[in-house]
């Protein structure tokens, strides 16, 4: 029986439109939640329980529509997100370029929750074309360090081969996982003398976010069956018409 998980994390896929960035995650991740959500909201997400160094974990990942038409609408999709993952296209230097506006924006909407950031070339597969060189994506990494004051991973991967995809997810969720670790572990530290009344806190806590998280799980159960019904019921909606029109 597959262990609950006990720990969430929200990770954002962002970047222009075109460089790969739901192929990555459809690599990755298989099919997404709902495919036309793209189209209409601007987003798009999936989520499943990963296995970490023997800890289940909860990924969501939501990928979010590159066009300029779904600005307004992208900021709210930020809140709560530990890790952004700035994805470009090795083949167009302007995706690059553009890598650090869309980090800005990242740090903008998420705000503190934000911890960590990966900038990732994509289309590796294509060399021939290859228009980015490794000093470039230096570059524009020590410009993130320095204007964002982040610390910024470099990946190049292929959504087309699955190259270094699944290494990316598993390093960034280790990294998610040692660094609430670290943050247990200077938590500990300070209330080593605390009473047993805070202890007892503490376990409560514990016990909130255990279900909190398998709350998530749940709701996004009823939340695709919901969807479904409701395809299922527009599907018969469109077969009355059909049938209504040939009739006429």
């Amino acid at each position: 029986m597959s262990l609950e998980p006990k720990r969430a994390y929200k990770i954002v896929l962002i970047g222009d439109p075109e460089v790969g960035k739901t192929s990555i995650r459809r690599k990755y991740m298989g099919k997404s939640f709902r495919a036309d959500y793209l189209k209409t909201l601007g987003a798009d997400f999936a989520a499943q329980k990963v296995n970490v160094e023997g800890e289940s974990v909860l990924l969501t990942i939501w990928d979010l529509a590159g066009q300029s038409i779904f600005h307004g609408m992208r900021s709210s999709f930020y809140h709560g997100c530990k890790c952004a993952l700035v994805v470009f296209d090795v083949t167009n230097p302007k995706s690059l370029e553009n890598c650090l506006k869309w980090a800005q924006e990242a740090t903008n909407y998420a705000k503190n929750s934000l911890k960590y950031i990966y900038l990732i070339g994509n289309k590796i597969d294509l060399e021939e074309d290859r228009l980015v060189n490794p000093e470039n994506i230096e570059n524009v990494a020590q410009h993130f360090r320095e204007s964002l004051s982040f610390p910024v991973e470099l990946y190049e991967t292929s959504a087309l081969t699955g190259e270094n995809i699944i290494e990316l997810f598993e390093t960034m969720s280790r990294r998610l996982i040692i660094g609430d670790d670290k943050k247990e572990e200077q938590l500990e530290l300070h209330t080593v003398e605390k009473t047993s009344e805070l202890k007892q806190k503490s376990l409560t806590e514990t016990t909130s976010t255990n279900e909190a998280v398998g709350k998530v799980v749940q709701l996004l159960e009823e939340l695709e069956n919901k969807f479904t019904t409701l395809q299922n019921d527009l599907n018969e909606v469109k077969k009355t018409i059909d049938d209504l029109t040939k009739k006429e």
